[in-house]
């Protein structure tokens, strides 16, 4: 192999270490890597920015000095003085795509390049990596950008752990904790009010919720404890306060059943052994402590996975069988499995986001295991799933009628079965056209729309960033316009008018423009003839913005927006979105009755 094929192959391991290309893409959002080096403790690569000068960025382990960025291992600076507007984009999403990548993995895919690796002038600026802005959650006090944020992907990401729903056996969590961050982050069924409108609760699923650990006649256990910890446990420690509940528990379990203990923040600071009580309990049960503040955590939910995966037969079954990984259980799942099945494709198991472990045990027994992209699965794929070494699809989520398509073909020309998949989805097609043009007349005409800044467009057309939906894709396919809400800091009238030229005027609303060149290159070229992009600069321009735009419901990742809501607008939310090809009717159907709603025009927008 040649030097010049040891770097390409180099930056191929990279690119698929931290999700990112390493050759210039076609179609935005995308980041290209066309230089790679190791210097030391520092990796130095180099990104081709579309509209900018290449950006040379210096990644380092995280240790506390002053840097551009950090995210959970890596510190991230960048040569030169100043960023230019595409340059910051693209450093961005360079440090959202390795925000649970650690140095090891950069520096072992990098050749040394003694010498590379200069020092920086890059500023040191408050960022969050997970989700590629200046750092706003609901829990921050006082920040002065909270007020235009409407997307909160952090916070899914911290509480992605809830959306996993274990079946098959008896389970209770403890929660080692105090009642206040139980009101932060409570528990949440799909019926009841939450802070955030999480995409994996589905309040408007039809029919029973599958239980998740067994039946409530059956349970002896209950499926939450909390340790709700005082003021005195605070001062004197909280140990013996969970070793008080585990010892309450432990006269009620039997073999079958698994205790959790996970811990809050404040028995982490006070120092509680959480641990070492989990070692000294007596029960019949399985306990296990599932940390998840550890740095680089296992999971005990990939170790059960896995174990029982072990356990299970090795030999394939008669006939073609797929393993599905990602999609939840529910009307939406048993439809792709019948299209699957009408094509000859038997799914003999699936798990995440519902986890039956009895059903793991089936695991190996298919032709190919699939699994749908979804960015708070991934350790699991990488920690259970990887390793088997089966044949693997990966095809994006089936969302939308084009997505589910694509998704089943993938999935059917991995199991031989392409050609009965054709028919069937001839068949299937058929079946809701009548429907599917129905809905899109009467959606024709209606907009929906979206808050961001700039570096946050990006991610509304990048499925991975939007809890592996692509909403926006859906939403065009349907006949909805979309409206992007751009914050941009002041500038003069005719620095705008220079930048951005307009495109339309709505009659007595606002301006619309076209895609300038910081946002024109995140939006996919099929998709840009439906956006209309309009710009704010302030809170009063914002509340304008919300009431004038021609969108007739905005998105909020917040449940009941007061600020949509205030501008006479409905809110919708990832949870209207739905896999399958009857999904996307039900999709479509669902946001047309929010911009349909008038409830909010009535008494919202006073």
């Amino acid at each position: 192999m040649t030097a010049t094929e040891r770097r390409a192959t180099a930056r191929g391991r990279l690119a698929s270490a931290a999700g990112v290309r390493n050759t210039p893409a076609r179609t935005p959002p995308a980041l290209a890597v066309t230089a790679l080096g190791r210097d030391g403790d520092t990796v130095r690569l180099t990104l081709a920015v579309p509209g900018a000068q290449d950006l040379v960025v210096l990644v380092a382990p995280r240790d506390g000095s002053p840097a551009w960025g950090v995210t959970r291992h890596l510190a991230l600076r960048y040569e030169g003085a100043a960023l230019a507007p595409a340059q910051e984009r693209a450093l961005r999403l360079l440090a959202l795509r390795l925000r649970d990548v650690p140095f090891r993995t950069l520096a072992d895919n990098a050749p040394d390049a003694p010498g590379s690796a200069s020092s920086s002038t890059g500023p040191d600026v408050p960022f969050d990596p997970e989700t590629a802005q200046d750092v706003v959650t609901v829990d921050t006090w006082g920040n002065p950008d909270r007020w235009r944020t409407f997307l909160f992907r952090r916070e899914f990401q911290r509480n992605a752990s809830s959306a996993i729903r274990l079946a098959g056996r008896n389970v209770v969590e403890v929660s080692h904790g105090e009642s206040e961050c139980e009101y932060a982050t409570p528990r949440i069924d799909g019926r009841t009010m939450s802070l955030y409108n999480y995409p994996w609760v589905r309040p408007l699923e039809e029919g029973p919720r599958p239980a998740s650990d067994g039946s409530r006649e059956a349970r002896r256990l209950p499926s939450h404890v909390l340790t709700d910890l005082r003021d005195a446990h605070i001062i004197t420690g909280g140990t013996a306060r969970l070793e008080a509940v585990l010892d309450a528990l432990a006269p009620r379990t039997t073999r079958d059943d698994l205790v959790l203990v996970k811990s809050t923040c404040v028995p982490r600071v006070i120092g509680d052994d959480m641990e070492g009580a989990v070692a000294r309990w007596r029960g019949l049960g399985e306990i296990r402590y599932d940390d998840v503040f550890a740095t680089e955590p296992t999971g005990v939910v990939s170790e059960l996975m896995a174990r029982a995966i072990a356990s299970g037969a090795r030999k394939r079954s008669k006939g073609v069988g797929a393993s599905l990984a990602g999609l939840a259980a529910g009307r939406p799942f048993e439809e792709l499995v019948g299209l699957l099945r009408d094509a000859g494709i038997a799914v003999r198991s699936a798990l995440l986001p519902d986890v039956d472990l009895r059903v793991a045990a089936a695991w190996r027994t298919s032709t190919v295991q699939v699994l749908v992209p979804n960015p708070y699965f991934r350790k699991y794929y990488e920690q259970v799933f990887a390793p088997l070494g089966m044949a693997t699809a990966t095809p994006p989520a089936p969302y939308g009628v084009a997505g589910t398509r694509t998704w089943l073909e993938a999935v059917a020309r991995a199991c031989g079965r392409f050609s009965a998949m054709r028919r069937a989805w001839r068949a299937a097609e058929a079946r809701i056209a009548p429907a599917l043009a129905r809905l899109r007349r009467e959606i024709a005409g209606l907009r929906l729309g979206f808050v961001v800044g700039p570096g946050e467009v990006a991610a509304l057309f990048d499925p991975l960033e939007m809890a592996g939906v692509p909403a926006l894709d859906v939403a065009v396919e349907l006949g909805f316009g979309i409206d992007l809400l751009v914050f941009e800091e002041p500038v003069t009238a005719a620095d705008r008018s220079a930048r951005f030229p307009a495109r339309r005027a709505a009659r007595g609303g606002p301006q619309a423009e076209a895609c300038g060149s910081d946002v024109g290159p995140s939006i996919p070229p099929q998709l840009a003839g439906a956006v209309a992009v309009y710009r704010f600069g302030d809170r009063a321009a914002l509340d304008a913005l919300l009431r004038s735009a021609p969108c007739a419901a905005i998105y909020s990742d917040l449940y009941a927006d007061e600020r949509v809501l205030a501008a006479g607008k409905a809110p919708f939310s990832l949870q209207l979105f739905e896999p399958g090809l009857e999904g996307a009717l039900r999709t479509g159907e669902r946001l047309l009755g929010a911009c349909r709603l008038p409830f909010f025009r009535k008494y919202g927008g006073t």
